[in-house]
């Protein structure tokens, strides 16, 4: 969610002056989602995740008011969740698997810098299924970013599974 959060605002905030500058643009850019990184699993327990997946953005001006955004990833993953004190004990270096469906979509008016932003996030992380999480972000003609949805569909009890 932080890292949707960071691409929503810097889309908000970069995309929409770049694409206000030449019309009739069409960005598009794909790759791959390969690594191994040390983070906290849904649970807030450390854990090492190695994913692999693939990303898609397309960006196009229609014309010189209005903008169009669409960000798409699928990513799959499994963590090994470390042999720490703050996880339960019978946790302690298990392995969970994961996957990510992520979207985010937006129309803007370059001219007027006025926007939103649709963001929507099926996934699931070790025992935790059918998760999805909705965040409607708007940026007023002034610049200001609100949230104006932020649904959360599914339910993580970590305590539960002790």
């Amino acid at each position: 969610m932080r890292r949707a959060l960071v691409i929503v605002v810097t889309a908000l905030g970069l995309a929409v002056p770049a694409i206000a500058s030449a019309a009739a643009d069409v960005l598009h850019e794909s790759g791959r989602l390969d690594g191994t990184f040390h983070d906290l699993n849904i649970c807030g327990w450390p854990a090492t995740f190695t994913t692999s997946g693939r990303f898609q953005l397309e960006s196009v001006t229609v014309d010189d008011i209005h903008g169009h955004f669409a960000y798409h990833e699928a990513v799959n993953w499994t963590l090994l969740i470390d042999d720490d004190p703050s996880v339960p004990e019978a946790f302690r270096g298990a392995t969970w698997r994961g996957r990510n469906e992520e979207s985010i979509v937006g129309n803007f008016d370059p001219l007027s810098l006025r926007g939103m932003f649709v963001r929507l996030n099926p996934f699931s992380e070790g025992p935790f299924h059918g998760l999805v999480e909705q965040l409607v972000f708007v940026r007023a003609e002034d610049g200001t970013i609100t949230v104006e949805k932020v649904d959360f569909v599914g339910e993580v009890d970590c305590a539960s599974l002790v």
